[in-house]
């Protein structure tokens, strides 16, 4: 449900901390810290001969950041249970062909044991919660474990039916992974969810599956939710909530955009302006995720900002 669970974990510190020897070419080093994204062990053991008091590393260095992960299950009564969905994060720098880098939060919750306390502590989400009304209708998108918020959504909405609540409005779920076989997480659960109407439609797409050709989720919006998209935004009063990274939120901005100009004769920017109206009247909801190796986009965006900066004239005192 709505909120995060914020785990504070004792792991190996990343980032480069220690400069490499590049004197004098700032632009150098930004170029050797982007491609290598090494850890401080690697630094240390790259450039042996840079002296490095013991204690420099405990007073200098910044306390670990928190991490953040949105609550994959509805409360319940009479429960403190807390369900997270978290991927083990491993990936390798250097274009793939760098030493193997792990996740550092989430290699910590997987090599916990039923029993070990996990330090946490919840943070309100509170643009991100189901419509006020369970008659509006939504659309969710989560691909991977983007799906975790919605998972909530659908439990919560399981109650109201068994409760005997207020009549529900539609709920469209497009899920998105690499293979059906291989991560289709909550399979099961989706199904009893259709099955007993607190969802209305399941739409998947799958990157990985063998003999098809690679679909998104936006490509499934496009393609089979068009109409959809324009009757729960622009007719409806509904909602759309869209949680991932921030590569896969970009894209499914565009293709809502998009949408928006075919269906509803908008141009280009009264569309952007439409959304961005939305977001103001909390109907288009974004749960993103943080930079990470799979959103190159961004890096090297903010890579460039980086440059540009070191490269703009200083200010006059």
């Amino acid at each position: 449900m709505p909120g995060a669970v914020v785990p504070w974990c004792h792991a190996r510190c990343r980032g480069a901390v220690v400069p490499c020897p590049v004197p004098q070419d700032a632009r150098a080093y930004e170029e050797w810290k982007w491609f290598r994204c090494p850890t401080l062990l690697e630094v240390l053991h790259e450039f042996r001969s840079v002296p490095l008091p013991a204690v420099l590393p405990l007073c200098e260095l910044p306390l670990l950041q928190p991490r953040y992960y949105s609550v994959s299950s509805a409360p319940e009564p009479g429960s403190a249970r807390v369900d997270l969905t978290v991927a083990v994060v491993t990936y390798r720098s250097e274009n793939g062909q760098g030493p193997l880098h792990y996740g550092v939060c989430s290699t910590w919750l997987a090599q916990l044991q039923p029993g070990d306390t996990v330090p946490a502590f919840i943070r309100g989400a509170p643009s991100f919660r189901p419509p006020p009304s369970p008659e509006a209708p939504c659309i969710l998108v989560g691909p991977g474990t983007g799906v975790a918020p919605f998972r909530g959504f659908w439990q919560q909405r399981l109650q109201l039916l068994r409760g005997g609540g207020a009549a529900l409005g539609t709920a469209v779920l497009v899920f998105g992974c690499r293979s059906s076989a291989l991560d289709h997480i909550y399979r099961r659960e989706m199904e009893e969810a259709l099955q007993c109407g607190a969802l209305s439609r399941v739409l998947t797409a799958f990157s990985r599956e063998p003999g098809t050709p690679k679909t998104y989720v936006q490509d499934v919006l496009r393609a089979q939710l068009a109409e959809e998209v324009h009757r729960v935004l622009c007719e409806s009063a509904g909602h759309m909530y869209v949680c991932g990274d921030v590569t896969m939120a970009t894209e499914v901005l565009r293709t809502v955009q998009r949408i928006l100009v075919q269906r509803a004769a908008m141009s280009v920017q009264q569309a952007g302006d439409f959304i961005s109206e939305l977001r103001d009247k909390n109907r288009y909801h974004e749960d993103i995720f943080g930079l990470t190796l799979r959103t190159q986009e961004v890096a090297l965006r903010i890579r460039s900002q980086s440059f540009s900066m070191q490269e703009r004239p200083a200010p006059a005192p």
